[in-house]
């Protein structure tokens, strides 16, 4: 039903949804983060399970009716999601901002791009609590249809714009 989030990923490179191990830790030094060669491979890979998390959250969960299934896809989106904000936020977009000091035009677009990511992570975050609870009344079945639907294709637009600008900016 929702194939707009999942036709994104149909053209990306199937080596790329596994994140590589890491043979040692980057190193950095005091209050610097260090470049990671494999951090983006490890974002998108995030970005792979969160959409597939998604997609079952539909077709497991709410079209099945199985509320019990949906709260705990849920679960692990939201444990996924915020596993996710945190690397990016803390790997990504400090490193961003430490190498593009120099660069006010550039930094001004990733310091929207993490604002804005913070907006919509409060909603995804919101979604996940509203609808974790594993009842649902037909009114917050009516309302779960807009909502899913909604963060679907804020995440969907969100996924895009990292994946085809931003990342491209983290280099060593």
């Amino acid at each position: 039903m929702f194939g707009f989030i999942s036709d994104f990923f149909s053209g990306r490179d199937n080596n790329q949804k596994e994140a590589p191990k890491l043979a040692e830790a980057p190193k950095a030094g005091a209050n610097t983060i260090a470049y990671d060669p494999n951090l983006i491979a490890a974002l998108e890979a995030d970005h792979s399970k969160l959409v597939e998390l998604y997609g079952k959250m539909w077709d497991e969960g709410f079209e099945k009716k199985n509320y019990v299934k949906l709260t705990r896809i849920l679960g692990e989106f939201k444990s996924l999601f915020q596993g996710h904000l945190l690397k990016e936020n803390v790997r990504f977009y400090v490193y961003l901002e430490q190498s593009l000091g120099n660069d006010k035009h550039t930094l001004a677009v990733v310091k929207e791009f993490r604002s804005d990511m913070n907006d919509i992570a409060n909603a995804v975050i919101g979604f996940c609590k509203r609808y974790g609870k594993g009842q649902f009344t037909p009114a917050m079945e009516l309302q779960f249809k807009k909502d899913y639907t909604a963060i679907g294709e804020a995440l969907t637009r969100r996924v895009q714009s990292e994946e085809r600008d931003l990342y491209s900016l983290y280099q060593a």
